[in-house]
């Protein structure tokens, strides 16, 4: 059964894929270029704060190293807070368990992500950064920021369809995600007791891990993605425990 179940996952993680590429004239080129056009965005609205502080990072890459990854999270986020409601039609007709549907999101996403990476790195190596052993530290970055946005995912999906306003605030807070990650400045020039504040969220050393990583080739302590690893799993549990409590409520909610 749960074999296909995660059969089930795969079909509807990359259908969402194809739906999406053949819903625009760019198709999957839109998923490189809407980031890359963001990224350019801030950097024009921001590129002054970072040169200011003379840290000797051209802002750009500093930028994408963080913004494109963000990105990934705040469609996972998003489409994951109605990945249950949005199927109202299908579970009215035949069960499916309800983890089923952020988690395909998650893989679609993903793969999209996936996709997006060998660009990231392809505009890192024109802008003279030279491919290095460290890149391969990618891989557990990537995998904790994936926990954390499964268990963000989980609980946003477990929660929304009871209160649908939340849909109103969750934009909110990935707003509050991103201006608090560090992604348009440098969060160690900030006085400690703000660095203390905004090590909370854990974001902040998943992408102070990307820059570490690939702008400046240096190898990963595996320690600093304990707690954003831990934080991932928690909330996964935590969301998890919800949607398999409320399985067979979903149905019977208004439409």
């Amino acid at each position: 059964m749960l074999r296909n179940y995660f059969s089930i996952i795969w079909v509807r993680g990359i259908g969402a894929l194809k739906a999406d590429a053949e819903d625009s004239y760019l198709g999957t080129l839109w998923w490189v270029l809407e980031p890359l056009l963001l990224s350019c965005l801030f950097y024009i609205a921001f590129s002054g704060g970072l040169k200011g502080e003379g840290r000797g990072t051209d802002f750009f890459y500093f930028l994408i190293c963080a913004l494109m990854p963000f990105k990934w999270t705040s469609s996972a986020i998003n489409t994951c807070s109605s990945s249950i409601t949005s199927n109202m039609g299908i579970l009215g007709q035949f069960y499916l368990p309800k983890w089923i549907f952020p988690t395909a999101t998650n893989l679609s996403l993903l793969v999209r992500f996936f996709i997006i990476i060998p660009v990231i790195l392809l505009f890192l190596i024109i802008g003279g950064h030279s491919p290095s052993l460290e890149w391969g530290y990618l891989i557990p970055i990537i995998i904790c920021q994936l926990l954390i946005n499964l268990g963000i995912g989980y609980l946003t999906a477990a929660v929304t369809p009871l209160i649908p306003d939340l849909k109103h605030l969750i934009p909110l807070g990935i707003t509050a995600i991103m201006f608090t990650s560090g992604i348009f400045f440098d969060i160690s020039t900030r006085p400690e007791e703000t660095q203390a504040i905004l090590a909370f969220n854990p974001f902040v050393n998943i992408f102070n891990a990307y820059r570490t990583v690939l702008l400046a080739g240096e190898g990963l302590e595996l320690s600093k993605l304990l707690y954003p690893c831990l934080f991932g799993v928690s909330a996964a549990i935590v969301g998890l425990a919800l949607i398999l409590k409320l399985d067979r409520y979903y149905p019977r909610l208004p439409a």
